[in-house]
């Protein structure tokens, strides 16, 4: 095996060791040493990937807010009004985050690291491009009201979305996510949508919300 790839497998065993660590007993009450043992790497080995646990959780970060962006990707690349994709982007991530344990454990570490470290803006400023990109798209398909502010309503709706994650995690340890996620969309419809349109999205969001989710990892 070539070094370069030897090296990506250490690297993969180590984040895969840590994520399952912080599943298990949480990010706080690990510590290297376990992290070394699940993985059994020497402690050389993990100190040449990271230099500390908060450096380990960055790179989840990173990598769970990509993987994220390329489920949601997959929705809003399709050729169906921009306020659909957006809509059924929502609950496509919100059922990877229980799908996939990288996911789920990125999203409590990027609560965690909010403010602390470069990982956490860059999700959120991320997440903030593409939701602005999908409302923009929205109102040039004319289903926004006309005197809507673009990126305002970009924040709310991102905020509004994390909001209801972090409620449900921390009420009922996620299962009711996507009801909340449906409740919150039937509050922001009105402010957003044009008169027009309004009731079409409402259904739409009434169809997503029977979907069947996949079930968790």
């Amino acid at each position: 095996m070539a070094r370069q790839a030897r090296s990506e497998v250490t690297r993969r065993k180590i984040i895969n060791a840590a994520v399952d660590l912080f599943s298990e007993i949480g990010y706080p009450a690990t510590g290297l040493g376990e992290i070394i043992e699940r993985a059994e790497m020497t402690k050389g080995a993990l100190y040449y990937h990271f230099d500390s646990k908060e450096s380990l959780a960055e790179a989840i970060i990173d990598e769970s807010g990509a993987s994220m962006r390329a489920a949601f990707h997959t929705i809003t690349e399709s050729a169906s009004p921009a306020l659909e994709n957006l809509i059924h982007g929502v609950f496509v991530v919100a059922d990877f985050t229980r799908t996939d344990k990288i996911a789920e454990i990125g999203m409590q570490l990027l609560r965690t690291f909010t403010g602390l470290n470069d990982a956490a803006t860059r999700v959120y400023t991320n997440w903030l491009d593409e939701v602005t990109e999908q409302l923009g798209r929205a109102a040039t398909e004319g289903d926004l009201r006309a005197d809507l502010d673009i990126g305002g309503a970009a924040e709310v709706v991102l905020g509004s979305m994390l909001g209801s994650e972090a409620l449900s995690r921390a009420t009922s340890t996620g299962s009711d996510q996507r009801e909340r996620i449906v409740r919150t969309w039937e509050m922001l419809l009105p402010a957003l949508v044009d008169a027009d349109s309004l009731d079409y999205f409402r259904e739409y969001l009434a169809r997503e919300a029977l979907r069947r989710p996949p079930g968790p990892w």
